[in-house]
């Protein structure tokens, strides 16, 4: 089974400070025999997450340990524990303005959730993964198998 984590569940499984660690870390764990999906939009929304948790007065994370979490990540798709795949961008983007035409009048999404619905869609992902309920609603509403992922 093929499953597409959005950011939240990147984060947090790879972040150790984020209040779902233990929740994602047990959920990857528990499913070892099906892939997660990395795909370079993943790249570019996680690295740019941890990047900005690394400014203002307080940050979330020092910036040498956001580029540890990322080099951590990249090594990860690297050695096999996240697959790598890849769309169409076109085909990508086509996809987020049919979902936003159909779906966005009654749900909040912001651009990169739609990102990530249609990446997921355009892969054809069995199953969607997010801690962000709005998100999930959003996957189920664009036609896909989607999990909140909670505590046990």
């Amino acid at each position: 089974m093929n499953l597409y984590p959005d950011t939240t569940f990147f984060l947090a499984l790879r972040f150790f400070d984020d209040t779902h660690h233990e929740t994602a870390t047990e959920f990857y764990e528990a499913r070892g025999d099906e892939t997660f999906i990395w795909s370079p939009w993943h790249r570019v929304e996680v690295s740019n997450a941890l990047r900005q948790f690394a400014l203002g007065d307080q940050p979330v994370v020092s910036a040498g340990d956001a580029r540890r979490i990322i080099h951590r990540l990249e090594t990860d798709v690297r050695v096999g524990y996240f697959l790598h795949m890849e769309a169409d961008w076109r085909d990508v983007l086509r996809t987020a303005y049919e979902i936003s035409a159909e779906h966005a009048f009654s749900f909040h999404c912001r651009s990169a959730d739609l990102l990530h619905v249609a990446y997921a869609k355009e892969l054809a992902a069995d199953s969607f993964i997010s801690f962000d309920k709005a998100q999930v609603e959003l996957a189920r509403a664009a036609g896909l198998q989607a999990i909140l992922v909670r505590r046990n």
